[in-house]
């Protein structure tokens, strides 16, 4: 073969692996970032805004720093076109603004959307915020009454500019006897001063 077609093959091979990794290495930031602007958002919000009293009743309102909120997190990440083929409605009405709703089905109807496949990842690599902390289910004897959080991410596919993306989420409280589901959708998240935030619908 001819040397410089050797040389030219060789740095194409090296070029796709740099921005597979790149793009790897952004996909777990983005991850753990989303996971603790999610699960603040979506659990520890409302966890936190219960009413002073309930027909003069005083309400126990929990103290952020008494609490820890054990958290599984799944190391799977399914191919995000497969969500969408099982759950389609999860891509429709998602009540953005226009500018977000543009955004978000330009990078849904993108070709990256439909070839990103299945990917396993190092989940001790992501650090979870005061309340939550993970840990594994098989570790820790689950007890009456006793919560934990369940968190799974499908792949993050993101714009060109990797400044924004679409992620499926699923979020389900864990009991004894089973879970309860939470919340299940298709997300548009947006980097802002270098963090990757979720964009919550109008």
């Amino acid at each position: 073969m001819n040397k410089f077609l050797l040389v030219f093959l060789l740095a194409i091979t090296l070029q796709g692996c740099k921005n597979n990794y790149s793009y790897e290495n952004e996909e777990l930031k983005a991850i753990e970032d989303i996971s603790n602007d999610f699960l603040i958002k979506k659990d520890l919000n409302k966890l936190l805004d219960v009413p002073d009293s309930i027909d003069h009743v005083k309400v126990y309102k929990p103290n952020i720093d008494s609490l820890n909120i054990n958290v599984y997190l799944s190391d799977a990440l399914i191919p995000i076109v497969q969500e969408k083929e099982d759950n389609l409605w999860m891509f429709k009405n998602n009540q953005f603004s226009k500018s977000d709703s543009i955004v978000f089905y330009g990078i849904v109807n993108s070709n990256r959307f439909k070839e990103l496949g299945y990917r396993d990842f190092d989940k001790t690599k992501i650090k979870l915020r005061k309340p939550y902390s993970q840990f594994e289910i098989s570790e820790v004897k689950i007890v009456a009454d006793q919560e934990y959080k369940i968190l799974k991410f499908s792949r993050v596919c993101f714009d060109d500019k990797k400044q924004n993306g679409v992620v499926v989420v699923e979020l389900l409280t864990g009991l004894e006897y089973g879970t309860q589901s939470g919340y299940n959708g298709a997300i548009l998240i947006k980097k802002e001063n270098n963090k990757w935030i979720y964009i919550q619908p109008n």
